[in-house]
């Protein structure tokens, strides 16, 4: 059963990652579109801005932001039907933490690891994810209850 997408709870979705000096800034974009699946970073490339870091280094920051019900169904397969079921165990447990006090849910992912083509949960140097969700933050246990069963819903078969 899949989640239709006039029913998703998501407002938008937005997906971000720096791309420092020392790093290959076309291997950082290969990670995104790792996470959010390569199509649709064709369809809608990711926007890069230039930065400068605290010692005047280079960095760029990459960011996709969607709003497009079907394609926010397809990020989301992608990265819940991704996730080892050790890593799905690790956010569903970490769910309330996860969601701040304006109905956003955030995941990070390891950035090495994307690069590569597997999505992991990580912290350091991260891709970032934020999921706004549509429901009223105040409305607490239902943002968790409407995460739980996204991620869920997307698990697909990856153990």
């Amino acid at each position: 059963m899949e989640v239709l997408p006039e029913k998703l709870p998501v407002a938008f979705l937005e997906v971000r990652a720096l791309s420092h000096a020392t790093e290959d800034e076309e291997k950082v974009y290969q990670a995104l579109k790792n996470v959010v699946t390569g199509s649709l970073l064709e369809e809608s490339p990711a926007s890069r801005r230039k930065l400068e870091g605290h010692y005047g280094n280079p960095i760029t920051l990459l960011t996709l932001k969607v709003r497009s019900k079907p394609q926010i169904k397809r990020i989301l397969a992608n990265i819940f039907s991704g996730l080892s079921a050790r890593d799905r165990g690790k956010l569903l447990a970490e769910l309330e933490n996860r969601i701040d006090g304006e109905g956003n849910l955030y995941l990070r992912f390891d950035k090495q690891e994307a690069c590569l083509g597997r999505l992991k949960l990580g912290a350091s140097d991260p891709i970032r994810v934020r999921i706004k969700l549509s429901i009223p933050a105040r409305q607490r246990s239902r943002l968790v209850e409407a995460c739980r069963e996204m991620v869920e819903e997307f698990k697909g078969g990856k153990d």
